[in-house]
């Protein structure tokens, strides 16, 4: 009677964990379902060429605007990281000036570049673009066109990657 009690509570504590997150599966990355930034809504690869260079998560709380996890599957130089989301954000941001201080921000963030396994978040909730690395605030811009540029970065027509809608629980 004891190993068939324990055996279901192996099977509800594997289950339990199994719905806490969902893997992106061509580059086996977990997000986690609940995030500060709010729900877990969809999933991405940013691939440059055969190269998966990054899972992202896109997540979303009823009453913010969306926040973007990325997470990289190969090792990339800061300066690297940041001319790439610059260039991608550049053509949909009018504020010039947020631009170069998100560039300051990001490779402030990135003191040893962007190594593979790292976690990059960014909120764009609140009329600023926000930035945290493996868990640590780094800083924000405030500039409402710059966090709408980012989201758009994944999420308008010309989004860098698909987003795939995650099933809720």
């Amino acid at each position: 009677m004891a190993a068939s009690r324990t055996q279901r509570c192996v099977l509800l504590l594997a289950s339990l964990v199994a719905c806490s997150a969902v893997k992106e599966l061509s580059t086996g990355f977990d997000f986690p379902r609940k995030h500060k930034l709010g729900a877990l809504r969809s999933l991405g690869v940013r691939k440059k060429g055969p190269i998966k260079v990054y899972a992202v998560g896109m997540y979303e709380d009823m009453f913010k605007a969306p926040g973007f996890v990325l997470k990289m599957s190969m090792g990339v130089g800061a300066e690297k990281m940041t001319n790439a989301l610059v260039d991608a954000i550049k053509p949909r941001c009018s504020d010039a000036p947020a631009l170069d201080k998100f560039s300051e921000l990001m490779l402030t963030g990135l003191p040893d570049g962007c190594k593979k396994n790292m976690e990059l978040c960014f909120g764009t909730s609140g009329g600023k673009l926000a930035l945290s690395v493996g868990g640590k605030a780094v800083g924000s811009v405030a500039s409402k066109p710059l966090a709408k540029a980012f989201a758009g970065v994944y999420c308008d027509r010309n989004a860098v990657c698909t987003l795939k809608p995650v099933e809720e629980d």
